[in-house]
């Protein structure tokens, strides 16, 4: 499975507004090394479940419109219909193809025995030109890939129900929340997974998990305070590419959300804040309850906080960050939760593009100075 240009990074995103503006806002050069897995959010508001799917597609092409992107149903029952009676993912994957999105469906390891959920994905293989993505949650990797025999049965259903080889398909390894896991126990884990994988015969590994804890006071525990999250996901993948050097084991993160991230929940007592990603952390600007002082106000404190520290990476480095800085100087006001999600994504996105890059630079760089 080869592309005109290598993949570095699969982020997971919610298709919501913050995402779409951070993905509408990124240049070319990192548009092209990036691979989104979009999550197709639950109806929320008063539309139908096919006017909320056809919005967000319509959305969608506006912002990554004749580009290649995964969608997710895990957010829906894997039984869900319009009210006209088609399964949700059957109708979502026709609503994106029609905005000209070229998107593949996500093939959920633990939903496949559900025969609806199943039916769906042999019409969407009956009727569009996919490539998918097996996506494997941590009970998969952790129990079912230790017993080799009983998941290549699994995995050999899912090729034969689909007539697909393992050659034409992504595989995310998604470790979900690994806030709490020690970066050794990912790395055996991981490795363990892509020896079981490479047997099958399966190519592009993507290497996911999320460390921003659900709320910010597990992120930072004081109001108006800094500090710095460690980004297991990415401390285990680098620990893994550095040894394989392997180009097809692609870095993959729920960019600045936790994994555990709630849909369309109202928090009246939102903090103000900055996740800022650099080189293996995020950097978190906490500020106070939105009921004590506008999240306007709030965000240029914090915007200032920021740029003043070391880890700010300067106005040129993304959208995201002319955004703060005129943000900082009074020039912009970031006045809502969904607008800074979008500035934080845009420079996470960026930031890991080029962390990526570079490290494997790094990499192939010492392995020709040992030959």
């Amino acid at each position: 499975m080869r592309y005109e240009m290598e993949i570095l990074y699969v982020p997971i995103m919610a298709a919501k507004k913050g995402e779409f503006d951070a993905l509408k806002n990124l240049p070319s050069s990192i548009v092209e090394r990036v691979l989104p897995l979009l999550e197709l959010p639950v109806k929320s508001d008063r539309k139908t479940v096919e006017e909320s799917i056809v919005s967000t597609a319509v959305q969608v092409g506006k912002v990554w419109g004749k580009r290649r992107a995964f969608l997710d149903i895990s957010k829906w029952s894997a039984g869900a219909r319009t009210e006209n009676g088609v399964h949700v993912f059957e109708f979502a994957i026709a609503q994106f193809a029609r905005n000209n999105v070229a998107v593949s469906p996500v093939v959920g390891y633990d939903r496949w025995g559900d025969p609806v959920y199943r039916q769906a994905l042999v019409n969407i293989r009956t009727i569009h030109s996919i490539t998918p993505c097996l996506r494997l949650d941590r009970e998969a990797i952790q129990d079912d890939m230790l017993d080799p025999d009983y998941f290549q049965e699994r995995i050999a259903d899912i090729l034969n129900v689909l007539n697909l080889g393992a050659e034409n398909f992504f595989v995310v390894l998604d470790h979900g929340d690994v806030s709490n896991s020690a970066v050794p126990d990912l790395i055996e884990a991981t490795e363990n997974a892509i020896g079981v994988l490479r047997r099958l015969g399966f190519g592009v590994v993507i290497v996911a998990g999320g460390s921003m804890p659900s709320s910010i006071d597990k992120a930072v525990g004081c109001r108006d305070e800094v500090g710095c999250i460690h980004r297991v996901e990415m401390l285990a993948w680098k620990a893994i590419f550095s040894q394989s050097a392997d180009c097809s084991i692609v870095f993959g993160d729920y960019t600045i959300r936790s994994p555990h991230a709630a849909d369309g929940v109202i928090a009246p007592d939102a903090n103000a804040k900055i996740r800022y990603t650099i080189e293996n952390q995020y950097f978190v600007v906490r500020g106070h309850s939105k009921k004590l002082d506008s999240l306007g106000a709030q965000h240029q404190v914090l915007a200032r906080k920021l740029i003043a520290s070391a880890h700010y990476m300067q106005p040129s480095f993304s959208w995201a960050d002319s955004e703060l800085f005129n943000c900082s100087l009074g020039a912009k006001t970031i006045g809502s939760a969904t607008t800074m999600i979008s500035i934080d994504g845009n420079h996470h996105i960026c930031a890991i593009v080029v962390e990526v890059f570079e490290y494997q630079q790094r990499v192939f760089q010492s392995a020709r100075a040992s030959v």
